[in-house]
Order: structure tokens, then sequence, then C-alpha cells
């Protein structure tokens, strides 16, 4: 081995070194492993990898480092198993025999095994009032257990098990070690409905030795669900190993205190996704696996297996046309071994891209028309979907129905569709004027080299990360895609506070309006109710921050001083700033009370404390 190539093993082997011992950036701060304006580790030889490539002190993937090369198409893509409730629905089936507490009203989480009295489990005992020796602590009930009780009752345990990224990786057939909800990756899918709230009991069974990377103490975030605080899973609500965490989903529309019934139906969602939360660990955790996708269904959105009822929708018997599709891109080193690059503070991305757990799967197709839900799972790639028809060596429009998984009012054709990290997009492809044989390729053109964004270059023909083969078979096609979606909400009150959230860097860290997170600080309070309007401002410099706030969707009035474009148009949780970009959104904080964030989901810059606290009260 030469000597640059044994310095790189060097580095990374420490890299993994540290990462094990779960230090935080705040730890390596104190420890004065970084440097203190820079937020990069000190470029010390078998340190930092500026000691190899002084120019940065990330490598670019498959240039500087690179994994073993795999053979594209070896794989079929798998689909998303479909989570099923406990046995017969019964809510005394969970933690049958495991000394857990039953669900109930006042759960939030508990010791498993112990005193069947719940207590909240956190992180952080500083963020509520302080406990004479000897007192209870503070006791959290679910805000809409009585008005909304759960119908389905669900379980899952999140552990380590062995994950196959594709078999020419040196791991081969035996996989390498990984953290799965329900051990596997990407995690089960949930389809729920609105109107029938469920319950999520979540195991914590990982070990205490982690992959190199990660922590076992967890928060499971249902990303762009309207839910109470208690169960958003927030940073700072931790789950931890050998314990259990209990979620409540009353599955409402926004807008149900104020509505009545189940909210309004305008503010029905889709396409979700659920992932760890952890405070600094957050893109450590979901590297390592923990993430998944839910999708929730109401009367126009019916999911129906028949293509009957409410917009006809692709759907078919056990969900066939309705394909979720997880994307996320990781690296390995060259021995083939999973590699988070803790010196990337810009950002994390990979040489290779997966999609539903499987580098280059290739995914058969019938002769009819299937609706794909595309999540970016991150870290930090923002990807540019291009379709082509490979034998005819030309790209295809698709029809765009859903972002961040809201009905559009319209569907739109796009000829592509870029896609920051946490953002989904619905689209529909049609398949029937296809030949058997026939092979349509997903690319990604974006040009990347590193975690700050892309480069605005389009790479020709780009990554292929998915192939359509299209089948033989004859299959009945009832669905439609209808020139109306859904309606966007009317009316929107006054707002009663405007705010303003720059999002930049100062001394080596991430930082919103000049400061990094605080688990303290609140930096916002607002009535339940109110309606407010925000400026989301990108300082400056080459990066990218998709931002995400908790609670409630956004309506975007402007983007760079301009009207939004029509794909955006509509309701959103996701606003990606490109480099200097502002926008104006419009949003409400409806039904539910409690703390709750906002942060980039470059979820490497949340990590490194990007991120706000805001509070319903």
């Amino acid at each position: 081995m030469k000597t640059r190539e044994k310095l790189i093993e060097k580095t990374i082997d420490l890299h993994r070194q540290i990462v094990s011992e779960r230090l935080s950036r705040r730890d390596l701060l104190k420890m004065g492993l970084l440097g203190a304006g820079s937020g990069l580790l000190l470029p010390i030889s078998g340190l930092s990898l500026r000691a190899v490539w002084a120019s940065d002190s990330c490598p670019q993937p498959g240039k500087d480092l690179s994994s073993p090369p795999t053979r594209p198409w070896l794989e079929e893509m798998p689909r998303l198993p479909e989570k099923k409730t406990v046995p017969d629905n019964d809510p005394a089936a969970i933690s049958r025999g495991d000394g857990g507490g039953p669900p109930g009203p006042d759960p939030v989480g508990t010791l498993r095994g112990g005193d069947s009295k719940v207590l909240l489990r956190h992180n952080f005992p500083e963020l509520f009032r302080p406990y004479p020796a000897g007192a209870t602590p503070l006791a959290f009930s679910h805000q809409a257990w009585s008005k909304y009780p759960p119908q389905q009752w669900y379980e899952m345990r999140v552990r380590q098990f062995n994950h196959v990224w594709h078999r020419d990786l040196p791991a081969g057939n035996g996989g390498q070690p990984a953290w799965g909800f329900d051990g596997q990756f990407p995690g089960p899918m949930l389809r729920t409905h609105y109107g029938v709230a469920h319950f999520l009991r979540v195991h914590n069974d990982l070990p205490a030795r982690n992959l190199g990377f990660g922590i076992n103490q967890i928060s499971t975030h249902l990303h762009n669900a309207h839910t109470p605080a208690e169960s958003d899973g927030h940073p700072l609500f931790t789950n931890y190993p050998g314990h259990y965490y209990d979620y409540h989903y009353p599955n409402v529309c926004a807008g149900a205190t104020h509505d009545g019934g189940y909210g309004d139906a305008s503010e029905a969602l889709g396409s979700m996704f659920y992932h760890d939360h952890q405070l600094d660990f957050t893109a450590q955790n979901v590297y390592a696996g923990l993430a998944g996708m839910h999708c929730i269904y109401d009367a126009l959105d019916a999911g129906d297996p028949d293509e009957s009822a409410g917009l006809r929708l692709p759907c078919g018997e056990n969900f066939e046309f309705d394909v979720g599709l997880v994307f996320h891109d990781r690296q390995f080193d060259p021995q083939g071994q999973d590699f988070f690059p803790l010196t990337c503070l810009d950002g994390a991305i990979g040489d290779k891209m997966t999609v539903n757990g499987k580098i280059q799967p290739f995914f058969p197709v019938k002769r009819r028309k299937y609706r794909f839900r595309l999540v970016n799972l991150g870290p930090s790639r923002l990807y540019r979907w291009f379709l082509r028809d490979e034998t005819a060596r030309r790209y295809l429009p698709f029809t765009v129905i859903a972002n961040d998984g809201n009905l559009l009012p319209a569907p739109l054709q796009a000829a592509s569709l870029a896609q920051d990290v946490g953002e989904r997009f619905d689209i529909v492809v049609d398949f029937a004027g296809y030949q058997p044989g026939q092979e349509l390729v997903l690319y990604n053109r974006a040009e990347q080299v590193s975690g700050r964004g892309p480069t605005g270059s389009l790479l020709s023909p780009g990554f292929a990360v998915l192939k359509f083969i299209v089948d033989s078979a004859t299959v009945a096609d009832h669905s439609e895609v209808p020139a109306k979606l859904r309606p966007l909400p009317a009316g929107s009150p006054p707002a009663a506070a405007w705010r303003r959230w720059e999002f930049g860097r100062s001394g080596g860290e991430w930082v919103v309006n000049g400061e990094p997170y605080s688990r303290n600080l609140i930096q916002a309070t607002m009535a339940e109710g109110a309606a407010e309007q925000w400026a989301l401002i990108n300082k400056g410099g080459s990066w990218t921050h998709p931002i995400h706030a908790h609670l409630e969707e956004v309506r975007l009035l402007s983007f760079n001083r301009a009207p939004p474009p029509p794909l955006l148009a509509g309701r959103k949780d996701m606003i990606s700033l490109g480099p200097n970009a502002e926008a104006e959104i419009y949003l409400r904080f409806r039904d539910f009370k409690g703390q709750y964030v906002m942060h980039c989901h470059n979820v490497v810059h949340e990590d490194h404390a990007m991120m706000i606290n805001f509070k319903v009260v």
C-alpha cells in the first residue's frame, strides 16, 4: 500500500475511533480537536484529511476516496415491506411478555421491565423545572388522546442487523452491520388514514457499541406529520437503549381544533417519512439506517385497490402500483466498509447512490401507470432527476402530482426535478406505451462535489440510479390523473407577527440569526392558532440550506423576491435556499401546544447547530 493510501486508512480509522466514542461536535470543540474559527478538524497528519488534501478537509467521493466497484442492475429493487398492526390490532398485545406498561393516555415513555409508572425520558432535564430530591419527575400526557383515541396499534423495534448494499462489496451477501426499524433499511412502510388515530411504541434495542458512527440514543420524528409536541420526535426527547417511547398520532388535518371534526381536508398530507432526530447525531443515525416511509390517505387520495374511489390515482391490490422510492447516497472505504466522513462539516456525500437500500437496482414494471413517491434521505446531496428512454436515447417528461407529500392543485408536466434533502415528490409514469423489454433509467444529473450543494452544472448522462424494465404482463389500469387534484386552503387570517431568520456560519458553527442551537433557549413563542409571516434568508457562501419547520406546513409567498414557480406554489414543508436565496413564507400554529424545532435538513448542518426551538402556548 502506498504512503498516501496508508495515511487515508489511518485517518479513516481514527475518525471511526472518535465517532465510536460518541463525541458530538461540541465535545470536539471542548477537546480542542476542532479549529474554533473554521469548525474543521485541525490539520494534523493522521487526524485530518487536510493533511492529504491541503485544499479541503473533505475528499471528493469517487475522486479522492473511492468505494469498491459494483456492477449495475444485478439486483431487483426491494419494495418497502408493509407494516402491520400488532396481533388482532389488540393493544393488550403491545409489549406482551416484555415487562412494558400498557398503552394509555398518560405514557410518553417508560422504563422497560421496570416500574409501570410512566416517566418522560430525555437527555436534558434542564429544559424543565428542577425537582427536589425524591420528587416525581414531570409526567406528560398525550394531548389528543381523549378526543382522538387510537384505533390502530403498532410496535417497532430499533435494532442492529446486517444489510447488503450490494453483493459485489467485499462483505458479499453476508452484508455489514446497520441499524434499522424492525431490523431493516429502509424501515417498514406505514399506511394510515385520516380519522383513524394510531399509536406506535418504539423500542430501543440498540447495542452499546456503535457502527463506527452513530449513537444508541434515538428520537423518532414523523416528518411533516401534524403531531402533538410530545409525539413529534423533538431532538431532546430521548429514547434510551433498553427503553421505549410511546407516540400517539391523532391523524387529523391542520385546523381540527378550529374547524371541528378532523380539520380542513384541503390541509391533508400524503407522502411522509420517519427518521431519527437525536440531538447532534441525526446525520449519523440516519446514515446508520434509522429511517422509513409513511403514507396517509383520505377520501380524496383514497389508496383504493380498485382505483375507483376519490381521485382514482394509481394504487392496485397491496399497493402494487403505489411505490415508495427512498434515495440515499453513501461512501464506503477502499475495503468496502461503511464510512461516515467526520471532517465533512459542510455536508456528507458519497459515490454510491442507493434506492430502497440497494446500489443501482432494477425494477420490473407492468404496462400501465405507476405512482412513485420519491424521498431524498440525504445526508446532503441534492438530486436533479431525469428519466431516460435507453432505446430511443432521449429524456422523457413525467407527471408531478405532489410536492412534499401535498397533492398539487393540478398535475404538472416536468422534464426534470430538483430534489433537496427531506423533499418529497410524487410522480406518475405511464409505461403503457412501451414494449416488453424496453428499459427506462432514472438519472441524477446534478453535479455535486461536496456537501455544500450542487455546482449548477448538469452531467451527461449523469449517475444512473434506477432501471425500470417493462415486462410483458398486460394488466388492467383503472387509474386516472385528473385535471384537478387537491385545492389549496381557502382564506388566510392576517399574520400576527413577522420574523426574520438568517442561516449562516459563525465561529466555525452553523448558526441561525448569528447563534448556534441552544437546548436551553426558546427563540420564538406564539399563541396556538396564530398566523405568522417569516423571512428565510441564506446569508451567503456557496452552501444550500433546505429549511424545515415542524408541526405546520408553509405557503411560499415569494422566492428571491418573485412569485414562486408553479411547482413550489402549493403547500410545502421544505424550502430549499440556494446561495444568497430569500423566501417569504406564511404559516399557522394550530391545534397542539408544546416545543418544536426549525432546522436545516442538510442533517450535517442540523447536527452542527443550525436549528432553533419554538414554542406554541
